[in-house]
């Protein structure tokens, strides 16, 4: 089993949950995400189906750092190569706030270097990072001292659905507008108009 995390637009959590209800018999309502415990078939079943989460992430490994030789030893002794091959790419995604860890880009560059030094120690090569398609995203989540490290089995956003060609920054989140269609109570039997209707999200 693994301990998992999938995100979800804030304010939906509630909605997040009753849409899991399809996959999972349990799970906690956090801010911003839901926690719950699953096997690999219902993981591949929530990215594949979920309508309303955004990122599924399956926890790595936690630990407390109050420094960064802390914070490096702790990320060095994880078996990394068991997750990023030297010929692949990654990229390092950091949530949440410390005193002890102000500078989130210092944060990064020390999570980096810490995971590339122990990848290369055992392959005798390194991955590289990759900022717009990395093959592995690592989200790195922290609170005062508490650092939990999770390894995103979504990619891209599930709100990306892959059906359309260009995306506008101003468009409906798909997995908001999935929410928001739960909280209006539609029962799928009446007709569904949306009147100031753009690009289509809700409908679609």
């Amino acid at each position: 089993m693994y301990d998992c995390y999938l995100t979800c637009p804030r304010g939906l959590e509630r909605q997040a949950q009753v849409d899991l209800e399809h996959f999972l018999t349990s799970s906690i309502i956090d801010k911003g995400g839901i926690k719950f415990n699953a096997n690999q078939s219902t993981l591949y079943n929530i990215n594949l189906h979920s309508r309303i989460g955004m990122h599924l992430l399956v926890k790595l490994f936690e630990f407390s750092a109050s420094d960064e030789n802390i914070l490096y030893k702790e990320i060095y002794s994880f078996s990394w190569n068991k997750i990023i091959s030297p010929k692949q790419t990654f990229i390092i995604k950091i949530k949440g706030k410390s005193q002890n860890f102000i500078n989130s880009n210092y944060l990064t560059l020390k999570i980096k270097d810490a995971i590339v030094d122990k990848i290369k120690k055992i392959k005798f090569s390194r991955p590289s990072i990759n900022k717009d398609n990395p093959d592995v995203i690592i989200s790195v989540f922290i609170n005062n001292n508490k650092i939990t490290i999770y390894r995103d089995s979504s990619g891209l956003s599930l709100h990306k659905r892959g059906y359309r060609n260009k995306i506008h920054r101003a468009m409906l989140n798909e997995s908001l507008a999935a929410g928001l269609i739960m909280l209006s109570g539609w029962n799928k039997l009446d007709p569904f108009y949306d009147l100031m209707c753009g690009s289509g999200t809700l409908p679609i």
